[in-house]
């Protein structure tokens, strides 16, 4: 067992990329996840494979080790489960998933499966993502802005949308991608506490840290915009106070989003009214005091013959 396999080994991943680059160095040289310490983000000077200082020894990665070869839907299955960001207590991301393929590695492949302990957290780290990202293409809300002047695709008459969300996980790019699927030509900017992205018809300009002033503008984009109202105003008048059920309506719609949506401070003020008495009514209170129109109960107005246009003798 080579001297390199029994140190510890600080590694520093800023992304998939990178850590698919060091994990493929850490298997070659046959270091076993114990002896691995992941860390997010860049760090020149403890980089694992940089350049050593003076009498320092570089960790051999030329010799014969562990060789593994993905299948597309394992390298998918690692890539998403990869955007999780642990809560305090978790396991880290590069940690796990290092740890699946040092075992796939050794000729295990009950490592990915679902059932194995290491398996399930990374299938419930994967439908986390994917929840997140739905999440993301359901609440993120537009909101007009003036066309910019000077841009990158030097039009000033383009329709120019803002957004502000904050994720729980890394899906900025998946919504990026959606969202430009479905605006076709229009352009966008996302941004949100980590990174921002802004999409000008053709390409996709991806920044991190996300810009000051481009949080500014997003949060800004909200108030400004003359649809906000309008909107809030169609959410009030077709809520149901009879359909309401709490909780569902928060697995659906989690209560994180809603100061970011333009109805979501009505919320809870809908929901107090149709809790004392407002479930009476299937529509708007002001929909439901409305005059209706009286009707026969003697006629029958689903049969084809009326008192009307009764058959002649």
């Amino acid at each position: 067992m080579s001297e390199s396999s029994q140190q510890m080994h600080v590694v520093h991943a800023a992304d998939f990329t990178t850590w698919r680059d060091q994990a493929r160095q850490l298997l070659q040289a046959r270091i076993p996840p114990s002896r691995v310490t992941w860390q997010d983000g860049t760090n020149a000077h403890e980089d694992l494979f940089a350049a050593p200082a003076a009498g320092g020894r570089r960790l051999a990665t030329g010799h014969p080790g562990a060789r593994l070869i993905l299948t597309r839907d394992q390298l998918l299955l690692l890539e998403r489960a990869a955007r999780y960001r642990p809560r305090h207590g978790e396991q880290g991301r590069w940690s796990l998933i290092y740890t699946i393929v040092w075992r796939l590695a050794q000729s295990d492949p009950a490592a990915a499966h679902p059932a194995d302990e290491d398996g399930r957290v990374l299938h419930q780290r994967w439908h986390a993502v994917k929840r997140e990202a739905h999440h993301m293409h359901a609440f993120l809300r537009f909101h007009r802005a003036a066309p910019a002047s000077g841009g990158p695709s030097n039009d000033s008459t383009t329709e120019r949308y803002l957004a502000w969300f904050e994720p729980a996980h890394d899906v900025l790019d998946l919504g990026a991608e959606h969202f430009a699927d479905r605006l076709g030509g229009a352009h966008f900017r996302i941004a949100t506490p980590d990174g921002g992205v802004d999409w000008n018809g053709r390409a996709f300009d991806y920044r991190f840290p996300c810009p000051a002033g481009w949080r500014r503008e997003a949060r800004e984009a909200a108030a400004a915009d003359d649809d906000h109202e309008l909107w809030r105003t169609y959410f009030a008048s077709t809520f149901n106070p009879a359909r309401l059920n709490h909780k569902v309506m928060t697995q659906h719609m989690p209560q994180r989003f809603w100061r970011h949506l333009s109805e979501g401070d009505l919320i809870p003020a809908l929901e107090a009214r149709a809790r004392f008495g407002g479930q009476g009514l299937a529509q708007d209170a002001s929909v439901g005091r409305r005059q209706g129109k009286s009707l026969n109960p003697k006629v029958r107005y689903d049969s084809p013959t009326t008192p009307n246009h009764k058959k002649k003798r």
